[in-house]
């Protein structure tokens, strides 16, 4: 009776096997990815505090006020890329690729309503809003789609 009971053993793990291991690789893949949606908004973050910082400085000296320098929507891009680069082996396209295709807007004039989220704005902002394919390998040998898509948006206000 108790050799039958190890064969039945021995044969349940050998079928149970592949299961766990798919389901290891799974979540394992599953949390990478979410530690990389996190590293993805944050370099959307530290993208549009980077324009949002970037003040016209001859009108804060005349005026008083914060304006957005004219060249906010091309310093967000550009650090938008520098952050990614950081990032650029998960990435299925290059960070300058995602950088440029992002959707990025400035509002110098507050206050002011952005269409694409609905978020007013009482100081001039800017706000970025990316989708990034990133690599997930494991999901691909587990016959599934082997990139997946990280939608971010960041908004970032002058003070």
């Amino acid at each position: 009776m108790i050799h039958e009971d190890e064969g039945t053993a021995a044969i349940t793990t050998i079928l149970l096997l592949p299961l766990l291991l798919t389901v290891l690789v799974g979540v394992v893949q599953i949390g990478a990815l979410r530690v990389l949606a996190a590293r993805v908004a944050s370099a959307a973050d530290l993208a549009t505090l980077a324009a949002t910082d970037d003040q016209d400085a001859t009108a804060l000296e005349h005026t008083g006020a914060l304006r957005l320098a004219p060249d906010a929507v091309a310093v967000a891009r550009r650090y938008f890329s520098l952050n990614l680069s950081q990032l650029a082996p998960q990435l299925a396209v290059s960070p300058d690729e995602a950088a440029a295709a992002a959707d990025v807007v400035a509002f110098p004039v507050a206050p002011a309503v952005d269409p694409l989220t609905g978020w007013r704005y009482d100081r001039p902002a800017v706000r970025l809003a990316a989708s990034v394919p990133v690599r997930a390998p494991a999901l691909g040998v587990l016959l599934m789609k082997d990139t997946v898509r990280i939608d971010v948006r960041s908004a970032s206000a002058a003070r």
